[in-house]
């Protein structure tokens, strides 16, 4: 088989399937944790080691992914990080107890790491930044399949066969994904730049110093922390309020998904004929409009199913619209650091979304106060992180 070509449709497919590999480890488990608790005769609040390691070990993963794919290249770091992914799936797919499990879910983490990281370096290496973010619109629909088909799956395999075969699911993905990448995926990281650069603290002093390259990372963690801010407490919350069992949570999970795909497909769409920074602004709309429609639904006398679904959707599209540009942006003026920007733009902004989905499960009683706050308090950070982003980018003109 010949390398895709770079900017091809099917160069965007392998990049949005090798990107949508952390979220598909990860949201296809969900739905196999009860029966995982009971399985290994686990407490359940043990079993959620499973996820919280996971997701930990994906932020910090990062940033070291970054390093490696400037130092070694794209394609080869890329190759050995989902060869790791099946590897810890194979692992977890033996394990005898929990801890093993855990310590598997550690080593996919490691793996699945690398999707996002190298994907956003790729395009960076072959597009200037306009054109980055149109092709990450298009990557970023497709990973956000992961989230919309996996838990059906994983809830299929687990009631059909055994937690054990979601293990197995990975492993398959992990070695489908790793063929496909070796025959098709060209390198695009030169090879006279591999070596160059400056240290690894050095590096990071340099983005950090940089307020373009945290506000477009703090658009993209403040938005995201929104969204994980809800899914940590919503199921509750609207079984609480609606009577909303986990099954019907499950649709409305796949209809949200569903939302942030469309929206950054409207994004890679919209970009070609407005450019970005109309279309920040619109997904900027998008997120304030659904925070201020979700706090008129908790202050609503009666709950309103129907007004925290316009909330949660023009919340979640605006999130769809704004990763893209986020994504792009925070790599942009950066690209002789196109891998480590990357990695350290996604570990801050993961820590970040952590942060607000912890906020909101310590901060749970019931009712939807704490909630409103984290969902206006995200609004009011992707403003700001935005505004010095455009205010710094008119300076520079």
């Amino acid at each position: 088989m010949t390398r895709g070509r770079i900017g091809s449709r099917s160069w965007i497919l392998l990049l949005g399937c090798a990107s949508g590999l952390s979220g598909f480890g990860m949201a296809s488990l969900v739905p196999a944790l009860p029966v995982l608790a009971s399985a290994l005769d686990a407490d359940f609040g043990a079993v959620q080691f499973v996820v919280s390691v996971y997701l930990f070990t994906l932020g910090l993963a990062q940033p070291v992914q970054g390093v490696l794919c400037d130092r070694y290249g794209r394609r080869p770091v890329l190759l050995a990080g989902v060869a790791v992914f099946a590897l810890g799936g194979a692992a977890a797919l033996l394990a005898p107890s929990l801890p093993w499990i855990i310590a598997a879910r550690f080593v996919q983490a490691l793996g699945g790491s690398v999707g996002t990281v190298v994907a956003r370096a790729m395009v960076r290496d072959t597009h200037e930044p306009e054109r980055a973010a149109v092709a990450l619109s298009f990557i970023t629909v497709v990973m956000g399949l992961a989230p919309i088909l996996s838990p059906i799956a994983g809830g299929y395999l687990v009631e059909a066969v055994s937690w054990r075969a979601i293990f197995a699911l990975h492993v398959a993905a992990g070695l489908g994904l790793l063929a496909w990448a070796f025959a098709a995926l060209p390198e695009t990281r030169r090879a006279r730049d591999r070596a160059s650069g400056p240290a690894l603290t050095e590096a990071s002093a340099v983005l950090l110093r940089d307020r373009r390259f945290l506000g477009f990372t703090f658009i993209y963690g403040c938005s995201n922390g929104i969204i994980f801010a809800f899914l940590t407490i919503g199921a509750a919350l609207f079984e609480r309020l609606f009577g909303i069992g986990p099954s019907r949570f499950g649709v409305l999970w796949a209809l949200l998904a569903a939302a942030f795909s469309g929206g950054a497909w409207l994004a890679g769409t919209g970009m070609r004929r407005f450019g970005s920074t109309r279309i920040l602004r619109v997904g900027v709309g998008g997120t304030t409009a659904g925070a201020a429609i979700f706090a008129l639904a908790a202050l609503w006398p009666e709950p309103s199913l129907a007004i925290y679904l316009v909330a949660l959707v023009a919340l979640v599209a605006g999130n769809g619209a704004l990763s893209p540009i986020s994504l792009a942006g925070a790599v942009g003026d950066h690209p002789e650091l196109a891998g480590l920007a990357s990695g350290l733009s996604g570990s801050l902004a993961m820590l970040t979304s952590v942060l607000f989905g912890v906020s909101a499960g310590v901060s749970y009683r019931g009712t939807p106060g704490a909630i409103t706050v984290l969902v206006i308090a995200g609004a009011v950070g992707v403003v700001m992180a935005a505004r010095a982003t455009a205010a710094l980018r008119s300076a520079r003109r």
